[in-house]
């Protein structure tokens, strides 16, 4: 059963533009967008979410986050509150609208199955929130999470009046946010007992969320007087119903620095896939979206052509002889998995240690910035991948299986900076 409690956050001080404050989660922040984040204000959370380079960065940040609690610049909640996030955006010419209920989450191992994840993770990033996460001893951003809620359950409590608004504003990506606190305890008890039942889903948030069970196996090897009530037993999340109509998947499009000449990766990929050229990029990605809804389909430009390719699935049962022995169904039609072991693996001709070479595999989510880096010579090849759908997330992740890394993009991003959870306000 998930515990899912109040907490007494941390909140820059009223007054101050809470759009100038909030930063995407690090691996969403190229170095000049860190910079165009940090113009904003002295004060924004980019420098505490990703402190820059340097050896000492970590204790750079710890200082900083000191002096602004010594300052006032952040100051503790008076008391542990559950928290609402609403995120209003536009996506394809309307707005759509996403709430989040942020709370923090009793941390449970992957096989206890309370939490489940749905991708694997790349080991370097791990390593570094690790590293800020000891510094910092506070939770700057938070993991995304998805609740099942067929009935509707979770999104009436999300809508209930009792919620009262703390913080109107705008954000540098152009969303819409409202901040609202919920100070009725009774209704607090009726959230986490609604909750209890339910199995949540990482959305967004593997790396941290391995890096809070890390963080708490070291410190409970060093206490000899734990609980299990110690802060680090939990991570803050924002929970969000999977039926949510404001949730939106983009696709993650992969780059390949090399690979097997184009010629010989067409034609092992002639008797899985039906093959046609394809003249401009809009009419491939209409193509793609189009036959996706029936097979699993994909896109390839190369280095090589100035054609562009559309890969339609013509033999699952071949496909399934590449992939993994053990893998799932469901992967059959995962674009991601065909377009890892199928296509840069078996067709491309890359063995699984060097697609972990750093440079070798590029991740971008505008196709348009895909195809120009190919054109450019800065990568020998683009793949273009359809998104996945929700259920397929949740059905690998209760499967007990794992997507390829960078397989979800779900959008928008859980802002950092909005709450932070210190740990030392919960000792």
């Amino acid at each position: 059963m998930a515990e899912i409690r109040p907490f007494r956050a941390l909140r820059y001080a009223p007054g101050l533009d809470l759009g100038a404050l909030i930063c995407p989660p690090f691996d969403v922040i190229k170095d000049e967008h860190r910079v165009a984040l940090q113009s904003l204000s002295p004060y924004n959370a980019v420098h505490l979410e990703l402190p820059g380079k340097g050896e000492d960065r970590y204790q750079r940040a710890a200082q900083l986050l000191r002096r602004w609690r010594q300052e006032g610049i952040l100051v503790p909640d008076m008391s542990p509150a559950f928290y609402l996030l609403e995120q209003q955006f536009w996506h394809h010419g309307s707005i759509r609208r996403r709430r989040a209920l942020m709370c923090r989450v009793r941390l449970e191992p992957w096989e206890a199955g309370t939490v489940r994840p749905h991708e694997h993770i790349l080991r370097g990033p791990k390593e570094d929130r690790l590293h800020l996460l000891r510094a910092l001893r506070t939770q700057v951003s938070p993991v995304f999470g998805l609740l099942p809620d067929p009935l509707g359950k979770v999104r009436s409590l999300l809508e209930d009046d009792a919620w009262q608004e703390v913080s109107t504003f705008q954000g540098f990506d152009g969303q819409s946010y409202v901040l609202r606190r919920l100070p009725d305890h009774q209704r607090a008890g009726e959230i986490r007992e609604a909750l209890a039942p339910l199995t949540i889903y990482i959305a967004d948030g593997h790396h941290r969320y391995e890096t809070a069970l890390a963080y708490r196996e070291e410190r409970r090897a060093n206490s000899p007087t734990w609980t299990g009530e110690e802060p680090e037993n939990f991570v803050l999340m924002g929970l969000v119903a999977a039926e949510d109509p404001g949730i939106v998947l983009l696709p993650i499009h992969r780059l390949v620095a090399r690979g097997a000449p184009l010629e010989l990766a067409l034609h092992r990929l002639g008797g899985m896939f039906e093959l046609q050229t394809v003249p401009s990029l809009p009419a491939l990605l209409d193509l793609m979206a189009r036959h996706g809804r029936a097979v699993t389909t994909l896109g390839l430009a190369s280095a090589q052509s100035p054609d562009l390719y559309l890969l339609s699935l013509l033999d699952p049962e071949a496909v399934s002889q590449v992939l993994p022995k053990d893998a799932p169904r469901i992967w059959r039609h995962l674009d991601s998995a065909v377009a890892h072991y199928v296509v840069i693996l078996h067709a491309l001709g890359l063995r699984p240690e060097e697609v972990e070479q750093e440079g070798m595999i590029g991740y971008v989510s505008d196709p348009q910035e895909a195809l120009e880096r190919v054109r450019a010579g800065q990568y020998q090849y683009a793949l273009f991948l359809n998104p996945p759908r929700v259920t397929q997330v949740m059905k690998v992740a209760d499967a007990g299986y794992r997507m390829p890394p960078k397989s979800t993009y779900f959008h928008p991003k859980l802002p950092a900076g909005v709450l932070f959870y210190a740990l030392d306000l919960e000792g």
